[in-house]
């Protein structure tokens, strides 16, 4: 496997490999510091991005590379030259590429091209990055991920998409409620069901159903990148009964932690009492971006994950 562009690319032993891996670069963070010596990594991004831009930076320097950030202004893709003439390119000067766009077809034409590793850092459909720093998060808490529920609430998003395919591979139960317009690609739960190792996955349009016995509950902003703005008012009406609120965590089990991938809205979709509580891990989540880049970044340059397991 030499890409990897959506969480169902991996089998549960990789994905395994890549959480214990990334535990290991967490305690040794400039282990395999010689990975890329003098070597460079390209990081495309057409949209803006915090914590994936600078995670993907920082694994390409402890491993030792140089990460060379662009976006669309800065590459020949801007004046019409072709996604297969730039991977071609682009692949004679770096070890891999990491990849922030729009369509998932584009990131998937470009992987086709390349002769390097490519690594979907956010599109419109998935988000593997987040979901590795998800599960990583998980297992710091909660220890064995199976038995374990986790709870997404609000219009479902490509992080909800890689975490459904995540959730599956890892055994994890799953409830998703979102509202009548606003559920997750049938496709994408369809691949999850095929996937799972034993986790329920249930889609709902309560969040009181989907929290109740969570040991996590997880939400994303309401309007999405490249989300239409004029849409923001439907979309504020449509989600304010799946805000996060204390007295939805109330309904989770006991002990259960909140989880949003950021940025995140106070008073959207969380509240500031839960997202700034004592059930927080978003920012542990967002410091966990960075062992799982290396961690990826070390199993595809390393023979692709199959060898590297």
């Amino acid at each position: 496997m030499k890409d990897l562009l959506r969480i169902a690319d991996l089998t549960p032993d990789a994905l395994v490999h890549l959480l214990d891996r990334a535990g290991h670069f967490q305690r040794h963070p400039h282990d395999s510091g010689e990975l890329l010596r003098g070597r460079t990594v390209l990081l495309y991004f057409a949209k803006p991005s915090t914590r994936t831009r600078l995670s993907a930076e920082t694994a390409v320097v402890r491993l030792g590379g140089t990460p060379l950030t662009v976006g669309p202004a800065e590459l020949q893709l801007g004046r019409g030259e072709t996604i297969a003439d730039t991977a071609h390119v682009v692949s004679s000067y770096t070890a891999a590429v990491v990849i922030r766009t729009f369509d998932d077809e584009e990131v998937r034409s470009f992987a086709h091209a390349a002769h390097v590793p490519v690594i979907n850092a956010l599109t419109d459909g998935h988000h593997p990055l987040q979901a590795l720093a998800d599960l990583m998060t998980l297992r710091e808490v909660f220890g064995d991920l199976r038995g374990r529920k986790i709870a997404y609430v609000g219009a479902a998003t490509n992080v909800t998409h890689s975490l459904m395919e995540a959730a599956a591979l890892a055994g994890l139960s799953m409830a998703v409620a979102t509202p009548a317009g606003y559920a997750p690609d049938p496709a994408v739960e369809a691949m999850a069901r095929k996937l799972s190792t034993g986790g329920e996955l249930v889609l709902t349009d309560d969040p009181r159903e989907a929290v109740h016995g969570a040991d996590a509950v997880y939400t994303d902003v309401w309007l999405s990148m490249g989300d239409p703005p004029e849409e923001k008012a439907a979309r504020v009406a449509a989600l304010a009964p799946y805000r996060v609120t204390a007295g939805l965590m109330a309904a989770a089990r006991p002990g259960a932690i909140f989880l949003h991938c950021l940025p995140a809205h106070r008073g959207e979709e969380v509240t500031a009492e839960v997202i700034d509580g004592p059930a927080s891990q978003v920012f542990r989540q967002a410091a966990n971006r960075l062992p799982t880049a290396q961690a990826v970044l070390e199993a595809l340059l390393t023979r692709g994950l199959a060898g590297a397991l």
